[in-house]
């Protein structure tokens, strides 16, 4: 008996311990497209995540739809290659921020020996034109040059129908100068831009969760999971982060289902198995929270979570 009440202390400290601070306070993701010349999706190609600064490496592959994803990500700089035989795609230089995943633009593979196209051309003159000021935005909100960022995405957005990376990137920079009214405002526009498109309700999910704003977050989340769900798509950094939103708002088993979901959708995600143990040891179900943290120790033995894993263990054993 006692045993089993220390047990119940024992998660209820955990919980605390949690409960002030976001579950992805030091982490993010990552979320892209790979796609062919011709612009379909491109499937099994290796994507690498490499840091110029000595962050870890990652290795990822696209899935059917030429998606590919990662969750649990350290925040930083990185570059990215994309490779398949002898066609490669590359970003040099890409941040990857707190919380929700950053979204790569998509990777087009090539062996750059394609024409370019006439300097002379109008369409490809403004298409030239619209590639420059979005690269110099995406550089600027990089840089932490919120203002420059803001009216580079607003430039391209004027001129590019349904560009809602644009209004998620202005909302990312209003975010940056700590203007969360204004970010709300940018991430509604891209809803607005295309309804169908989940990146401005998870990034509204991410607000209202930071705002301790938990049930419009859940609406968010779960909009942008039905969104996903219709289209075949299966994004696991999304449901992780619904899952979160369910844990911070105290909901245990509802958080397990989101958490359990993301193991399927890739099974590899060594936070999804943690989180997972933690909302079993909260129900009291400790031979499935044991099962869950044994996993999370053989994906990553010295990730983030490693050490109070390994305490929680020694007190299910």
């Amino acid at each position: 008996m006692k045993f089993k009440l220390f047990l119940g202390a024992l998660a209820v400290a955990a919980l605390a311990v949690l409960w002030p601070a976001p579950a992805l306070a030091q982490v993010g993701g990552v979320s892209g497209r790979v796609v062919d010349a011709t612009g379909k999706p491109a499937p099994d190609v290796d994507v690498v995540l490499d840091s110029p600064t000595g962050l870890p490496t990652l290795k990822l592959k696209t899935n059917a739809k030429g998606e590919y994803f990662a969750a649990g990500v350290q925040i930083g700089d990185y570059r990215i290659t994309a490779t398949k035989g002898t066609l490669t795609a590359r970003i040099p230089r890409t941040s990857v921020r707190l919380g929700q995943p950053t979204l790569i633009p998509d990777l087009k593979l090539g062996t750059g020996s394609a024409a370019a196209a006439d300097p002379n051309d109008p369409a490809a003159k403004k298409a030239a034109e619209l590639a420059l000021a979005r690269k110099n935005a995406e550089n600027a909100l990089d840089a932490g040059n919120f203002d420059e960022a803001i009216a580079g995405f607003t430039k391209v957005a004027a001129e590019t129908p349904k560009c809602v990376n644009c209004y998620v990137s202005i909302g990312r920079a209003q975010l940056g100068k700590k203007d969360q009214a204004a970010a709300e405002a940018a991430f509604k526009q891209a809803i607005e831009a295309d309804p169908t498109k989940a990146d401005g309700y998870n990034e509204l999910a991410a607000l209202y969760n930071t705002q301790k704003k938990f049930d419009l977050a859940n609406q968010m989340s779960t909009k942008a999971g039905e969104l996903m769900a219709s289209s075949g798509g299966g994004d696991p950094v999304a449901v992780f982060n619904q899952g979160v939103i369910l844990w911070n708002q105290g909901k245990a088993a509802e958080a397990q289902a989101q958490f359990e979901k993301v193991t399927q959708l890739d099974p590899r995600m060594a936070d999804a198995h943690y989180f997972l143990g933690m909302t079993l040891v909260n129900q009291n179900k400790m031979p499935e929270a044991k099962k869950a943290f044994d996993t999370y120790m053989s994906l990553a033995p010295t990730g983030s979570h490693a050490d109070e894993v390994k305490a929680l263990l020694t007190v299910i054993k």
